[in-house]
């Protein structure tokens, strides 16, 4: 027979239920209200913090720089050989035309000669056409002398025979004979005298020709002479040569660098900025520069647009009438460069904070929390930042970066 069992009133599983109830509760509500308001807890310690503040403000960009010669001249092999001596070392200061270094180049050598010889040969040969019709204008000038020698006696003789004939004194074929003789001597001349024009025209012109001709070989001769020339390197500007590393039989090929020569005295700085900066930067601006805890003035000289790797180059040069001591090629220096005039405005120290969220928000310090606030920032410099909207004369930031924050809304501040 079945025994009736008594149902216990409390059992475990309702005690847990009515206990966990409230709890329950207390957690919805609990995540609830952090899911409206997400904080985050940080030692306070560990931050740095900005106070908003109005007063003078300058738009500027630092940067480093390079220092650079003003004028640099490459030397490049304007033909190959063989390193056959070396006149100066690198590093050396040399003078303008100064012999730096000779090569040799046989081939060069049996090409110029052979050149050579082809050329004065037609010189030569266009210098003896020249000769020949000079001598040709020479004779054809002789026989019109001649000819005007005959015909004026044959005129004195035709003048005689015509009275004598008039006179009955001499017959009429030799009175013919000396008109004749008058007539033939006369067309001649004629016909001689246009062939001296003719011959002169011809000669002015072949002479203009020759005279081109040889004018023009004798510049080709030139020139392969001075390629001749070219196989001994010289200073084409007085300065320190740099770069300038080579050894006896060593093969050097037509256009390969040699070297370089810098001229001292004056400097330029050349510097890679953010492509942020090309349409605000322009020539003729101002930038102070920093050397060994010094510093000098500058301004922009030439910009280049062209953007590699999101930067662009400027060069800069001193205003300054005397340079930093001791300044050298390749050294770094420390440059700012002005955007804007001063002016007023808010401001909040520079920090970490604005690359965290592109200068979207801040986190405003109350007492012991501090809470996210839009706000707008503009321009900046080294030391500050323009705050444009969202911030009021006094007010107190977070100014370290805001990375580990994620999007908190409240930040606790805990010692």
């Amino acid at each position: 027979m079945d025994k009736i069992i008594p149902q216990k009133k409390w059992t475990i599983k309702k005690l847990l239920l009515i206990i966990g109830s409230p709890l329950l509760i207390t957690l919805l509500v609990s995540l609830a209200v952090s899911s409206r308001e997400k904080s985050f807890k940080v030692n306070k310690n560990k931050l740095s913090y900005g106070i908003a503040t109005y007063g003078n403000f300058q738009d500027m960009v630092s940067f480093q720089g390079t220092v650079e010669p003003i004028k640099t001249i490459q030397l490049d092999a304007t033909e190959g050989g063989i390193v056959e001596e070396i006149f100066v070392e690198d590093g050396a200061m040399v003078e303008v035309d100064q012999a730096l270094l000779r090569l040799s180049n046989t081939t060069l050598k049996l090409d110029f000669m052979n050149r050579e010889t082809q050329i004065v040969e037609q010189i030569n040969n266009l210098r003896s056409t020249r000769i020949t019709l000079d001598q040709n204008k020479r004779q054809v000038q002789e026989q019109l002398v001649d000819l005007n020698y005959n015909l004026k006696e044959q005129i004195r003789q035709y003048q005689l025979d015509s009275t004598l004939y008039a006179d009955s004194v001499i017959s009429t074929t030799e009175y013919l004979a000396s008109k004749a003789n008058y007539a033939y001597l006369k067309e001649k001349k004629n016909l001689l005298s246009d062939r001296l024009n003719t011959d002169e025209a011809y000669r002015k012109s072949q002479l203009s020709r020759i005279d081109a001709s040889v004018d023009m070989m004798e510049r080709n001769l030139e020139a392969i002479r001075s390629n001749l020339k070219n196989l001994v390197i010289k200073a084409p500007i007085s300065g320190q040569l740099n770069s300038f590393d080579h050894e006896i039989g060593q093969t050097k090929a037509k256009g390969i660098n040699l070297g370089r020569i810098d001229r001292l005295g004056n400097y330029l700085v050349s510097a890679q900025i953010d492509q942020y900066y090309l349409n605000r930067i322009k020539g003729g601006q101002k930038a102070k520069a920093s050397f060994t805890g010094k510093g000098y003035s500058m301004q922009v000289e030439k910009i280049f647009p062209t953007i590699v790797n999101s930067q662009f180059e400027v060069h800069l040069v001193f205003t300054d009438s005397i340079l930093p001591p001791n300044i050298r090629r390749g050294q770094n220096i420390q440059l700012r460069l002005e955007l804007s005039a001063t002016k007023k405005a808010l401001v909040v120290p520079r920090g970490s904070f604005s690359q965290s969220n592109n200068g979207k928000y801040v986190y405003v310090v109350e007492e012991n929390n501090a809470y996210r606030r839009k706000v707008k920032l503009g321009s900046q410099n080294p030391e500050s930042i323009e705050v444009i909207e969202g911030l009021t004369k006094g007010e107190k930031i977070i100014t370290s970066s805001y990375n580990a924050f994620g999007d908190a809304e409240k930040i606790i501040l805990i010692q």
